[in-house]
């Protein structure tokens, strides 16, 4: 037992890496009775293991394509060892030769490319002059087109009259069909003013109802086609497929860009645009569509009535060279409209701003790169491939399109209208924007012959690829959450510094959510960066167990080495569980440490002084904190007066002032409790009374009810007789002892003053 778990474990050491695949996996299942494990000879209906080569009658094993369960204990025990170690080298042999390939491809990338253009301008240049030659010497097809014509039961008058039943049916049916359905596209053209929903249904149902002339063209020529085979003779095929696909593929585009410019009808406009650039883009697509189909239809008939590959061949090129001609000169007279449209679209960022100014050129350099390789492929192959350049150019004018219904998608989602409502919207818009971009690339991709999510999943796929796309959406992901949180705990400036003109009744309160949003949004943005991070350290072949457990530890000893940040962070948290501030509060430390609470972050605070400078403080250097801001504010405002001074009388003026004062339209609110005087509050050493007067008022009035209060009460005191008692000394003395140390009569007249 212990040999066979010994074999087991080499054996996989060797050959884990078989297990990628059920291929690979079904190798090691063939491979276990080379270390021991071969039974018997069991009989099992299984296909031929052995298959002659070379000379001698030589055989080696070969492994079926398609296997069974019950057929793999058959083949274990028919195989030897020798053909297992023969199947062995023949994948190893295989898979060395697919890298070795792959490496090729990579490192002669730009060598190859030459090479194709080379070879593929030697096959046009080759080419294209025998074909001038054909159609120059078309005179030599007379009698191919005379054996057609002859091949029609009535000759060339007989086709005549067949295309024109089969133009006449056609065309009359659809004409009828349209007169039909007037009066449902003009009921569904009448609205006003509706909503995007609302034109989306119309212009869907619209669209419906004008396609049904389409259906019934091609029913009706589909049905008048029996009654005129014997008459077209062999061109009947032509009207059968290529007449029909032709003129409905036409009619159909120029259908679907009238319902999405709606050029005839603003309400009813689903694309973003005014109503000349919708009318211009409309008729553009429109002659573009007509030259097509009329290229198509007119070298399909060359081909028809015998003429031949060369008049066809030219004939598409020349009329895909006119198609790309319409679409060049209307995005060269256009460059003003089409950058106006991609700066409604894009936006006013940065992005935006790019995309604005490289939008008048990228449609020139696409139409005329996709026209180039168009008619290069096509003169080189004879064979149409228009679903990468036309298919590119639907996608990105439908792109403005699917912007838009992302957007009315988001508002119908978030009706409320809200600031953080608004915020989300745009963050789900730009996550649309994200989503479209990313499937419009992976479209036009496929549209060129790239299967991108089928290479990706390639075994012959570099490892670097996957790698980049993996951290790629991780990024996007993050990007996302990080918008998400932004959006969800958005903070505005809801407080001014306090000061001479500072209104507590027309500035925003800021609350304790307003305080702690920063906080959260911080430690939020370093939970997702970290999980981001090690996503992509997981996508890069990181094992980041080990570093989680780093992590810890590292933890720890900075825990232990950064005792103050850790006091402070604690000191912090605890301050806000009290609710001890909040930003927009005028606190004070100490004497010298006052002012508003600015900023706070998670091991400090930043005050606002009221002269400017701005003071940060560790929380753990906090001790004792004075709330200026909370509630309410009784301020207290001393008066020194003369000692004549009547006390009642000075009562009674701050009473009326204190009426006046709360009737006041603009500062009346700011009081909670009147002016009052509280009477004399102590005699001054130099004989003046000491008056107090307080008001209880809400937080930050003070700065500017105090100022009032001073300049009303002066000018109520002056009114009076009132006057301010000013600090000085006094010296009183004895006539008698002036005189008789002989004093001047003018100082003993000051002294006696």
């Amino acid at each position: 037992m212990a040999e066979i778990l010994e074999k087991l474990s080499l054996f996989s050491k060797c050959w884990g890496e078989f297990f990628t695949s059920p291929r690979h996996a079904l190798f090691l299942a063939l491979a276990l009775p080379t270390f021991g494990f071969q039974t018997g000879a069991a009989e099992a209906q299984t296909p031929l293991l052995k298959a002659p080569i070379g000379n001698g009658g030589e055989t080696v094993a070969e492994l079926p394509d398609d296997l069974t369960p019950d057929q793999i204990d058959g083949l274990l025990a028919r195989l030897t060892d020798a053909d297992i170690r023969r199947l062995l080298a023949d994948e190893l042999r295989e898979r060395a030769d697919d890298q070795a390939e792959d490496d090729m491809n990579t490192a002669e990338a730009i060598a190859y490319v030459g090479m194709r253009l080379g070879e593929m301008w030697a096959e046009i240049s080759k080419k294209v002059p025998e074909w001038i030659g054909d159609v120059l010497n078309i005179r030599d097809r007379a009698d191919e087109v005379a054996a057609r014509i002859d091949g029609a039961s009535d000759g060339l008058r007989g086709i005549a009259i067949a295309i024109a039943m089969i133009v006449a049916v056609g065309g009359g049916t659809a004409m009828t069909a349209a007169w039909l359905t007037v009066r449902p596209r003009q009921w569904l053209h009448a609205v006003d003013a509706p909503g995007y929903w609302e034109k989306v249904i119309r212009s869907a149902l619209l669209g419906l109802v004008e396609m049904l002339p389409v259906v019934v063209f091609v029913a009706a020529t589909r049905f008048a086609l029996p009654f005129t085979t014997d008459m077209l003779g062999r061109i009947g095929g032509y009207f059968a497929w290529v007449y029909p696909v032709g003129i409905s593929y036409s009619w159909g585009a120029a259908i679907i860009a009238r319902r999405a410019f709606a050029p005839d009808n603003a309400n009813l406009r689903i694309a973003p645009m005014d109503d000349r650039m919708a009318d211009y883009v409309y008729r553009t697509i429109r002659r573009a569509a007509l030259a097509g189909a009329a290229t198509w239809l007119l070298a399909n008939m060359f081909r028809q009535i015998g003429l031949g590959f060369p008049p066809a061949i030219l004939t598409m090129a020349i009329g895909g060279t006119a198609v790309a001609g319409i679409l060049l000169y209307a995005a060269l007279t256009r460059t003003d409209d089409i950058r106006a449209a991609a700066e409604t679209v894009a936006g006013d960022g940065a992005f935006g701003r790019l995309a604005a100014a490289g939008a008048p050129w990228a449609p020139t350099g696409y139409v005329t790169v996709a026209w180039l390789f168009w008619l290069a492929h096509f003169l080189e192959t004879r064979t149409q491939h228009l679903y990468g350049p036309v298919g590119t150019l639907v996608v990105f004018i439908a792109l403005p399109i699917f912007d838009r219904l992302g957007k009315e998608i988001v508002h119908s989602l978030l009706r409320r209208e809200s600031p953080m409502s608004a915020r989300f919207r745009e963050v789900f818009r730009a996550g649309w924007r994200v989503l479209i971009g990313l499937c419009a690339a992976v479209l036009i991709l496929d549209l060129w012959g790239l299967d991108l999510i089928a290479s990706l999943q390639s075994p012959m796929m570099h490892a670097w690829v996957g790698t980049l796309v993996d951290m790629l959406a991780t990024l996007l992901i993050v990007w996302f959450i990080w918008r998400l949180i932004k959006a969800a705990l958005h903070q505005d400036r809801k407080f001014v510094a306090a000061g001479e003109n500072f209104d507590p009744m027309t500035a925003p309160k800021a609350t304790r959510l307003d305080t702690l949003t920063p906080l959260f949004r911080g430690v939020l943005l370093a939970f997702v960066v970290a999980i981001g991070l090690m996503f992509g350290l997981a996508s890069l072949g990181v094992d980041i167990g080990p570093l989680l457990a780093s992590a810890g530890i590292i933890g720890i000893a900075v825990g232990f080495g950064a005792q103050a940040l850790v006091r402070d962070i604690f000191s912090g948290m605890f301050f806000l569980i009290d609710d001890a501030f909040r930003v927009g509060d005028y606190i004070e430390l100490s004497t010298e440490l006052r002012g508003d609470v600015e900023t706070i972050s998670i091991r400090s605070l930043q005050l606002r002084h009221h002269r400017g400078p701005v003071i940060t403080i560790p929380f753990g250097e906090m001790k004792n904190i004075t709330n200026h801001t909370r509630d309410w504010v009784l301020y207290k405002m001393p008066f020194r007066m003369e000692p004549d001074t009547e006390p009642q009388k000075f009562k009674k003026i701050v009473k009326n002032i204190g009426k006046e004062f709360a009737a006041h339209p603009e500062h009346g609110p700011k009081f909670i409790e009147p002016l009052k005087s509280q009477g004399v509050y102590y005699v001054d050493d130099d004989s003046a009374l000491v008056f107090r007067v307080k008001f209880k008022c809400k937080p930050r009035a003070q700065f500017v009810l105090r100022r009032e209060i001073y300049h009303r009460l002066r000018e109520a005191f002056d009114a009076e007789g009132f006057r301010l008692a000013r600090r000085k000394v006094e010296v009183v003395s004895n006539s008698a002892n002036d005189e008789e140390i002989g004093l001047p009569e003018d100082m003993l007249t000051d002294n006696a003053n």
